[in-house]
């Protein structure tokens, strides 16, 4: 009887395993950059950092990312309030730091990351000459 038991309860937790296992495997992401949808099935996997307010903590206000996919080296994506839709960027990795330029000439907006995690929001659309002080600063991890 104890092992009949036991038996029934192993069979049980393994079937919650699996149903669990089911649950927390990941969809395809997808994204839409202006007016095109991209997903990890055609574009490969996204590589992205979240980035909150640098005192507050609160909700993701910025994601900035990169595709996996070697033709797209060089493209980027930036989101905007937690939200799946954003900007198609120039992405470079410039010495130790990861940068994303876009906007109506490619350098209206910049979006830097150290490595210490700190993110840095240029926007240099009105500005007469290449401000060196950020506009915003963030934290930001890798997702």
């Amino acid at each position: 009887m104890k092992n009949k038991f036991m038996f029934s309860l192993l069979i049980v937790s393994l079937s919650g395993c699996a149903s669990l296992s089911s649950l927390v495997s990941p969809k395809p992401r997808a994204i839409t950059l202006g007016d095109t949808v991209y997903n990890e099935e055609t574009s490969g996997k996204f590589i992205c950092w979240e980035c909150r307010d640098f005192i507050d903590d609160g909700r993701i206000l910025v994601e900035v990312g990169i595709f996996s996919d070697p033709k797209l080296k060089d493209v980027g994506f930036v989101l905007f309030d937690g939200s799946n839709s954003g900007n198609i960027t120039y992405y470079q990795r410039r010495g130790i730091n990861h940068r994303w330029d876009w906007g109506p000439d490619w350098n209206d907006f910049s979006f830097i990351i150290e490595p210490d995690g700190t993110g840095l929001f240029y926007d240099f659309s009105n500005a007469k000459s290449k401000s060196i002080k950020a506009n915003q600063v963030f934290k930001c991890w890798q997702r």
